[in-house]
């Protein structure tokens, strides 16, 4: 295997370069933060709360000047109903209001539409509904394509009954409703977790969950726990997918459908620690890609690859940074069959301290090394990129990334230093603390060619700007834009070709 670790750096630059146009609309007068919805047709929207706590929706055009803005209302009571999100779908916004109703003992979740013109439907639709008595959790997912949407909740069962699901599957406009089912996921363990639930383009529902195996599952060289998909549709019986590798723990995994009709079930493994005795530093290293590929026309296994990565870790990790897992954060599909596949170092490290005068609980959250793999039409690893990073307990941690026109973009915060950073020995590290300070800070760009090589640049210093993007609260609305949200304020980054 190839293994291409190029770091090409480039000096500072102004908001508009050859690469990337960042620009940003006025501040917004609001109570709590800006929510970014889409954009179309050369428009941006977002939503908000003004000083009266009202909902409002805006409209801005290319250049990111205020065209429209409208108050949304609902006709529901407004001290009784807690507003979820909303999403952009095609040519509306939904927007997904949950209302209890104590006298019905029941939950209501609700759905309401604003048009391009910012003219919200005057009716609410009931989508759900869930008893109040056991009532956990209540989500909603759009499939790639935008024209599927799940919504289901979570009900708890009474001791010794695995908890029950309930599903169903609109169309866009919430006119026909595909699916209808509840059910009992099929596992043995009562001891299991729901971890992920998705929609794909068709309306199949896939459903992840961890589960710990019991006494008699458990077997020498064996993790004490797997990973199951299982695939729900109008078949009777749901189909199901199990993740278990010898010798091996699952240490990140997610499901991630695509938009050529395909599900991806892809994590990282490490070796398999077999107790505090035989432990060593081995097992905390996540260097092994497992990539499981379903057909979402036939719900059938396409493929099942299991990758040995070079190059994620230094030769002889000796830090507590070294050991930080990687977790895939984003997966995409190249024009000739490969794929590109964007994965981060993440790990919480739960600390809990007693004394005479209680317990304390801090978290430690680390955001570490950006890794870039390109796997080809055969299902090969071709290269593995990776830029030394280091966030802990960061203000503004994580990425967010795109595919366009066949390189890989990256947008991330980082110490302003880490420019010149050609190593993890060079690269400074990024906290948030009493003495640090955001003018210290930059937003890079960090493009990823076909071949593996890297460029790094950056957008801009926050010596030179009061704005502070949101990294996790931006969102990629095109292939080549990203909406970027300052919390009271956004942006359009468009990347030229």
């Amino acid at each position: 295997m190839k293994s291409i670790k190029l770091i090409v750096l480039l000096s500072s630059f102004s908001l508009f370069s050859q690469s990337v146009e960042l620009r940003w609309a006025d501040k917004i007068n609001t109570r709590g933060d800006v929510s970014i919805l889409g954009g179309v047709d050369g428009n941006y929207f977002t939503s908000h709360r003004n000083s009266d706590n009202q909902l409002v929706c805006r409209v801005y055009d290319k250049a990111l000047s205020l065209k429209d803005e409208k108050t949304v209302s609902f006709n529901l009571d407004e001290k009784k109903y807690f507003y979820m999100n909303a999403f952009f779908l095609k040519k509306n916004i939904v927007h997904f209001i949950l209302d209890r109703q104590k006298k019905e003992d029941k939950y209501y979740l609700y759905a309401a539409s604003t048009d391009l013109k910012l003219v919200t439907s005057e009716q609410t639709k009931i989508i759900d509904e869930a008893s109040d008595d056991d009532f956990i959790n209540e989500s909603v997912h759009i499939s790639p394509d935008s024209s599927k949407i799940v919504v289901y909740n979570e009900h708890k069962g009474k001791r010794k009954e695995p908890n029950t699901l309930s599903f169903k599957v609109y169309n866009t406009e919430f006119t026909e409703l595909l699916l209808d089912k509840t059910l009992q996921l099929p596992i043995k363990s009562r001891d299991y977790t729901t971890v992920s639930t998705q929609v794909d383009n068709i309306g199949n529902i896939y459903v992840l969950a961890k589960v710990d195996k019991e006494r008699d599952e458990r077997a020498k060289d064996q993790s004490k726990y797997y990973y199951k998909v299982i695939v729900i549709n109008n078949d009777a019986t749901p189909k199901e997918f199990d993740f278990d590798y010898p010798e091996r723990d699952i240490e990140s995994i997610d499901i991630l459908p695509g938009e050529n009709n395909t599900l991806i079930c892809t994590g990282f493994l490490k070796v398999l620690s077999k107790g505090f005795l035989s432990s060593n530093k081995k097992t905390l290293i996540s260097d092994e890609m497992f990539s499981a590929i379903i057909d979402c026309k036939t719900t059938t296994l396409k493929s099942s690859t299991k990758y040995e990565l070079e190059g994620l870790y230094p030769e002889k990790p000796k830090k507590a940074e070294d050991y930080v897992p990687y977790k895939v954060r984003n997966i995409f599909y190249k024009k000739d069959g490969g794929s590109v596949v964007v994965a981060e170092q993440y790990k919480l490290v739960v600390v809990t301290r007693s004394s005479q005068y209680g317990t304390s609980t801090t978290y430690y959250y680390y955001y570490c090394d950006i890794a870039c793999i390109q796997i080809n039409e055969k299902s090969e690893v071709v290269s593995v990129s990776k830029m030394p990073k280091y966030q802990m307990n960061a203000k503004n941690p994580s990425i967010i990334s795109t595919h366009f026109d066949g390189s890989t973009y990256i947008v991330y915060e980082d110490l302003e230093k880490n420019a010149n950073a050609e190593g993890d020995k060079d690269t400074k590290r990024s906290t948030n603390g009493f003495f640090s300070s955001d003018n210290k800070n930059a937003l890079f760009l960090l493009t990823i060619a076909p071949s593996g090589e890297m460029k790094k640049e950056i957008i801009y210093s926050y010596k030179d700007s009061k704005i502070r993007p949101n990294i996790k609260a931006s969102s990629v609305i095109s292939k080549n834009e990203m909406m970027m949200n300052a919390n009271d304020q956004i942006g359009v980054l468009k990347i030229n070709k």
